[in-house]
């Protein structure tokens, strides 16, 4: 992978997963109003159309016959479940919390790459993925009376998102990225749908319609951001930097909502940043070895 292309998707990582998380805060304040199939539903409906608006402009509109995919679709039903396991948490857990426990994924990517993919590591990236997930014990608490098993919700999504993220990688590069944020944002919308049977839906009051009016704006541009992010670098490399979702996280938490981690859960946070950067730092630097190896080969 060239340096520009791994720079490139970092910073698009940056800032998707920053996007995220004031997606995360509309969804939280529309959470006062409406539950959060409907929350899945309208957002969903709205970004759709938006994706449609969009693509009818490029011309695009043909290529909506990707979504079809099998990995498009496999990615947008992970994707989907992330969503309504996530938004449910933090119905009682601050968007910190719930964003920190899910920055274990990088570290479950990699492990599922290892257990499903036959990828191979050393000791110490296990060792990483200990550190991490002893982080995320720290953040749920889960011998204290301060357990609450909602915390186990962002934890199961953490773990669907390295499935999703493999299948990003993997998705054809003939299919453009708006065409998989429009499978996606169709996905949720249905699965909040099929909520409404079991969960009251409500009139939408003005400042409610505005939460979700820019969630689905935040949700389109932050998917469209991190796809591209995954489609221009490795996974592996990308991955760690969806730790900048937790400081914007932590900011719009303590802003908007008075609810800061407790000293317990900044450890937690801090170790499972660092396990996740550790894992980035060898990746990185086990690159160039291998470049080294076979730029004489092709030579010859």
């Amino acid at each position: 992978m060239h340096a520009p292309s791994a720079k490139r998707g970092i910073l698009l990582m940056i800032a998707g997963s920053s996007i995220f998380s004031t997606n995360d805060a509309f969804s939280k304040l529309a959470l006062e109003h409406i539950p959060p199939s409907q929350i899945l539903a309208v957002r969903g409906l709205m970004a759709a159309l938006c994706l449609i608006a969009v693509l009818g402009w490029k011309g695009q509109l043909p290529a909506l016959r990707f979504a079809a995919d099998w990995r498009v679709l496999a990615r947008a039903v992970a994707e989907a479940c992330v969503a309504m396991l996530f938004i449910t948490a933090i119905t009682r857990m601050s968007i910190a919390d719930a964003t920190a426990i899910l920055q274990i994924t990088p570290l479950a990517t990699m492990a599922v790459a290892v257990l499903f993919f036959g990828a191979h590591i050393g000791w110490r990236q296990w060792l990483a993925v200990a550190v991490g997930f002893a982080g995320v014990m720290l953040i749920v608490k889960p011998a204290s009376s301060a357990f609450d098993p909602m915390a186990l919700l962002p934890l199961a999504a953490a773990l669907l998102m390295a499935f999703r993220d493999f299948i990003t990688g993997r998705i054809g590069a003939h299919v453009p990225t708006l065409v998989v944020t429009f499978g996606t944002t169709v996905v949720g919308m249905s699965f909040g749908i099929a909520g409404s049977s079991v969960e009251t839906w409500h009139a939408l009051d003005g400042a409610t319609l505005a939460y979700l009016v820019g969630g689905s704006l935040s949700l389109v541009v932050g998917h469209m951001l991190t796809i591209s992010a995954f489609r221009a670098a490795e996974t592996a490399v990308v991955s760690p930097f969806r730790y900048a979702s937790v400081v914007v996280a932590v900011g719009l938490s303590a802003a908007l909502f008075h609810q800061m981690p407790d000293l317990v859960s900044i450890g937690g946070m801090a170790l499972i940043m660092a396990a996740g950067l550790y894992t980035m730092h060898h990746h990185l630097a086990a690159r160039p070895v291998v470049v080294a190896r076979k730029e004489p080969r092709g030579a010859a």
